[in-house]
């Protein structure tokens, strides 16, 4: 079995690609694949991802606090099966991290995160001061924390990391997709990028982009998304066109936080 933790600030997306992969709506351009939510709060989650088809409605965010485990069953076409156990962190958590003075109200999750197989890191802005305001320092007290719990000689750290470029629907971000690393990361994210790469191995750290909504079509690569014209954040999308409902790259980095291997079809 899998267990992976999900993090990220604020409104990166991280109940909304977790309600899409519990729904996959577009599971029939993979024959053989299958995913299977288990227990409530999985399962919730498919019913969830209905809320997001709604004009205006909204996914509610994680609190401080909450944990609920969402159990997954997924079947690949090659044949192959992953049992996967996620926990998303509220994206305070995240914010806080490079924070001294809020260090120990976060420190318990940081740890726990060293018990497990994986850690997805979602990010959604690409503004450089977010780059040196906020990802590179939260990386920079994960890479101490880690080097430092990695000279416990009774410890034993597996974790990969994969760190997501999310909502890539965005028409300056689709491009770039099928390489986050070097066309969105690098380029973007410059300073971050530079620091992972440094110390992390390959081995342990991968760049992924994934859309819990996709784009219109392969002919139309407009976003099927729509954010209402009354002032409001992209945190109140909703999809544009519920019956092209194709989310993208969901699966990738499960599958390499679970296998480390890299999944040779770019649209999981």
């Amino acid at each position: 079995m899998t267990e992976i933790r999900i993090i990220g600030p604020r409104g990166s997306g991280k109940t909304t690609y977790l309600a899409s992969l519990a729904a996959f709506p577009h599971k029939e351009l993979f024959p053989g694949l299958e995913i299977i939510p288990i227990g409530p709060d999985a399962e919730n989650l498919a019913g969830m991802a209905e809320d997001i088809l709604k004009q205006g409605a909204r996914l509610p965010p994680t609190r401080k606090g909450q944990r609920a485990f969402y159990k997954f069953q997924i079947k690949l076409p090659s044949s192959e099966k992953i049992e996967l156990v996620a926990v998303d962190y509220a994206g305070e958590i995240f914010e806080d991290i490079a924070l001294a003075h809020k260090w120990d109200d976060v420190e318990k999750y940081v740890q726990d995160l060293f018990q497990v197989q994986g850690c997805m890191v979602m990010l959604t802005d690409w503004q450089p001061e977010q780059d040196m305001r906020l990802y590179k320092p939260v990386f920079t007290k994960l890479w101490q924390e880690m080097s430092a719990e990695a000279k416990n000689q009774s410890a034993k750290i597996r974790l990969r990391i994969a760190v997501v470029m999310a909502k890539c629907e965005r028409g300056e971000i689709w491009p770039g997709r099928l390489d986050a690393g070097e066309d969105l990361f690098k380029v973007r994210l410059p300073q971050t990028y530079q620091f992972l790469t440094s110390k992390f191995s390959p081995q342990t750290l991968k760049f992924f982009a994934c859309s819990s909504f996709g784009v219109l079509g392969d002919k139309n690569p407009r976003p099927n998304r729509y954010i209402p014209d009354d002032g409001t954040s992209f945190d109140n999308a909703y999809l544009f066109e519920a019956s092209v409902w194709q989310p993208h790259g969901l699966i990738a980095p499960i599958y390499w936080l679970s296998t480390g291997r890299m999944l040779r079809d770019h649209r999981l």
